[in-house]
C-alpha cells in the first residue's frame, strides 16, 4: 500500500476513535463552559484583575498537556487560580487530550508554528515559545530581569529557579496580589522573585523598581510582553524611554507589537473578534504600529523615537505571503 494511502487509513481511524470519546465528554463540557466564563469574566471583575492577563494561562496550560512544553507550575498555579478553571479546560480539551495520548490523534494544538510561519490564529503559542527561547538565550547573561505587566504568566518561575540572576515583577497592585496569594495556595516556590504591586495612575513604576532594590549598574532584560497594546501611543513611549534611561551597557530591552489595522480589527474576522472581546472586558486595544509599508523599517523609526536601537526583529508570519501584523524586538540603549 501506498504510504500516503497508509497514512489516510491511520488518520482516518484515529478519527473514528476520537469521535465516541468526545461524546462522551459533551455534557461535562457544557458544565465546564458555564464554571468557566463565570470565573474568567465574572470573578475577575469582582476581583479587580486584568482578563487579558490571565489569557496567558491557558496558552501555557495547552502546551502542556499537549506535550509541546511541559509546565507543571502553570497547571498546580491554574487549580487554585479564582478567575481560571482546569475542570473547564479539561472539560474542552480532554477528549483530545485522552485521543492524543491513547491513539496518536493529532490536532494543531499538539504543535507550535515557527514565527516566520505563524499566522494570527497561531500566534499564541508561537509568541509564547519566542519568549521562551529569548529568556533562555539571555537568563544566564544579565544580572536582573525585570517583567513590566507581568500578569499571570509564570516565564519567570519556569527559567530564573536556582539562577545567579535578580527577578523584578511589576502589575496592577490587584493583579500581583491575585498571583502571589494563588502562588501560596499552589504551595509554588517564588521568594526569589520581587513581585512589586503598582497603582499607576498615583505613583511610579520606575521608582517602586528601584525602590524594590533594581541596581541600574548592573545588565538587565526587560521583557515587555503583549502590553504596549492596550496603552496610548505616548504612555508606551514614556515607558521604553523609562526602560532605556534605566538600562547599562549590555542590557537588552524586548517587547512585542502589534500592526495598526490589527489593532483597528480591519486586518480580518478574528482581529476584529479579538479586539472587540478585550473592549468587552474594558480593556479596548489602543497602540498599533503602520505595518502596511516596510514593517521592519517603521518599527526601527519607533524603538529610535523611544532611546532605543533594534537589534534582533522578528516579524510573524513572514514565509505566509500574508500581510504584516505582530513582530518581536529586542532593543537595547542608543
Amino acid at each position: 500500500m501506498h504510504l500516503g494511502a497508509i497514512r489516510f487509513v491511520i488518520m482516518f481511524l484515529q478519527i473514528i476513535l476520537y469521535i465516541p470519546v468526545q461524546i462522551l465528554f459533551i455534557p461535562i463540557a457544557i458544565i465546564g463552559i458555564i464554571i468557566g466564563i463565570y470565573k474568567e469574566f465574572g470573578r475577575s471583575k469582582k476581583l479587580g484583575v486584568s482578563f487579558s492577563a490571565g489569557q496567558v494561562l491557558q496558552s501555557r496550560w495547552f502546551m502542556h498537556y499537549f506535550d509541546t512544553r511541559p509546565d507543571p507550575h502553570t497547571v498546580a498555579f491554574t487549580k487554585k487560580f479564582p478567575c481560571e478553571s482546569h475542570f473547564c479546560l479539561w472539560s474542552i480539551m480532554g477528549a483530545l487530550i485522552i485521543s492524543q495520548r491513547l491513539f496518536g490523534f493529532a490536532t494543531g494544538l499538539a504543535t507550535v508554528a515557527e514565527p516566520e510561519k505563524a499566522d494570527l490564529a497561531a500566534t499564541s503559542g508561537s509568541r509564547m515559545i519566542t519568549f521562551d527561547r529569548i529568556m533562555e538565550k539571555y537568563v544566564d547573561e544579565v544580572e536582573q530581569i525585570v517583567l513590566p505587566g507581568a500578569g499571570f504568566d509564570l516565564i519567570t518561575l519556569h527559567f530564573t529557579n536556582g539562577k545567579q540572576v535578580e527577578v523584578f515583577e511589576l502589575d496592577q497592585v490587584n493583579t500581583l496580589n491575585v498571583k502571589v496569594e494563588t502562588l501560596k495556595k499552589a504551595g509554588i516556590e517564588h521568594e526569589w522573585i520581587n513581585y512589586i504591586p503598582v497603582d499607576y495612575e498615583r505613583e511610579s513604576w520606575i521608582f517602586r523598581l528601584l525602590e524594590a532594590g533594581f541596581d541600574r549598574r548592573k545588565k538587565t532584560l526587560f521583557l515587555w510582553q503583549s502590553v504596549s497594546l492596550y496603552l496610548e501611543a505616548d504612555v508606551v513611549q514614556e515607558a521604553l524611554q523609562g526602560m532605556a534611561d534605566l538600562c547599562t551597557g549590555g542590557s537588552v530591552i524586548v517587547q512585542d507589537l502589534y500592526s495598526a489595522s490589527y489593532i483597528s480589527g480591519e486586518y480580518s474576522f478574528l482581529a476584529k473578534r479579538n479586539m472587540r472581546l478585550i473592549e468587552k472586558m474594558g480593556e479596548p486595544a489602543k497602540f498599533g504600529i503602520d505595518m502596511s509599508n516596510n514593517p521592519k523599517a517603521a518599527v526601527e523609526s519607533f524603538l529610535h523615537e523611544c532611546g532605543l536601537s533594534m537589534k534582533n526583529y522578528i516579524q510573524f508570519g513572514v514565509k505566509l505571503d500574508i500581510e504584516p501584523f505582530y513582530c518581536i524586538v529586542e532593543s537595547e540603549k542608543l
